[in-house]
């Protein structure tokens, strides 16, 4: 009798420590049946499926299925109340031989959402990854215009000069031995591929040559600025001033005054030549350097009456000491 009892208060005190287990606990014997499963396990699995756990079947079949209630994330159920949980079974032996299959769930909550927040954190970097590999092809589509669009430039002011000169030569009726070829090299370069930046020094001097070739003088009053991008950016506009006074206005003489402060570098540029008849039409010329200098963050503006004047603002990246005009 007394042995009897020490054995029911020894099930009972396992199946209460079991009961109390956070996991959830069950074993099945040879043929598939519950012989000890915990409050936990009944809970979980009644959740899932909305039945009491019979069988080692149901309970696979259970793992291999959607449940009726909360998800299902690979290996893992999230129940309706959030908490996330993982099943797994084992086959183990009790000192006596016997096999039982014993199933585990274990409480997987905050694995779960941690690996939530890393796949978040991977997307949001992925869409970031994106948006820069689409960024850095607008800047290689936008970098590629532009030099595209200065060739252009530079090759529109070559041929132009080249076709004034020529002009020139041949009405004041002068041996074709005097043509100056060079901007018609200049513009073969480039249209090559041969063609390369030069310094604001270089490109004065070049302007300089290359105006008088066409019967126009530059006088300049002030410096340009030793940024490198804001000086060539002037002196393209004086290309394109030069070109516009010997083919529109027949003028002589270029007038540059340039000051610099305020984080900007402005210009102000008129010839001798005839007034224009009427309010200037920007062709191509004048459009392209627009372009070119707003595309800088700078600003350009062109007067027509009572003489021809234009006005070129392009911004400083730093305040450098200025480099002298030739």
């Amino acid at each position: 009798m007394r042995l009897g009892r020490k054995r029911g208060l020894c099930r009972s005190a396992v199946r209460e420590a079991l009961d109390n287990l956070p996991s959830g606990v069950c074993f099945f014997d040879c043929r598939g049946v519950v012989t000890l499963c915990n409050r936990q396990m009944y809970r979980l699995v009644y959740a899932l499926t909305g039945r009491d756990l019979q069988s080692l079947y149901e309970f696979r079949a259970m793992l291999n299925s959607d449940p009726v209630s909360g998800v299902r994330d690979g290996s893992v159920f999230v129940l309706a109340d959030g908490s996330a949980w993982r099943f797994s079974e084992a086959v183990v032996t009790d000192a006596g031989g016997a096999v039982y299959t014993q199933a585990l769930a274990s409480d997987v909550s905050e694995l779960y959402r941690r690996q939530e927040e890393l796949r978040r954190d991977n997307r949001a970097l992925e869409e970031t990854a994106q948006r820069l590999r689409r960024l850095s092809a607008n800047v290689v589509a936008v970098t590629r215009e532009e030099e595209i669009l200065r060739m252009k430039m530079r090759v529109h002011d070559d041929i132009g000069r080249s076709l004034l000169a020529t002009r020139q030569l041949l009405q004041q009726r002068r041996p074709t031995a005097e043509l100056d070829l060079g901007a018609w090299k200049n513009a073969i370069s480039l249209l090559r591929g041969d063609g390369g930046e030069t310094g604001e020094k270089d490109a004065m001097a070049q302007l300089l040559e290359a105006a008088a070739g066409i019967g126009v003088t530059i006088s300049t009053d002030g410096e340009l600025p030793a940024d490198r991008k804001a000086a060539y950016l002037l002196i393209t506009a004086m290309r394109e001033c030069a070109t516009n006074a010997a083919r529109h206005a027949g003028g002589t003489e270029m007038y540059v005054r340039i000051c610099s402060g305020g984080g900007k570098a402005t210009a102000v540029l008129t010839n001798n030549g005839a007034a224009p008849d009427g309010e200037i039409k920007e062709g191509g010329g004048l459009s392209s350097l627009r372009a070119r200098i707003e595309a800088a963050g700078g600003a350009m503006r062109v007067v027509s009456s009572p003489a021809f004047e234009l006005t070129v603002s392009v911004p400083l990246e730093t305040e450098e000491t200025l480099c002298t005009v030739y």
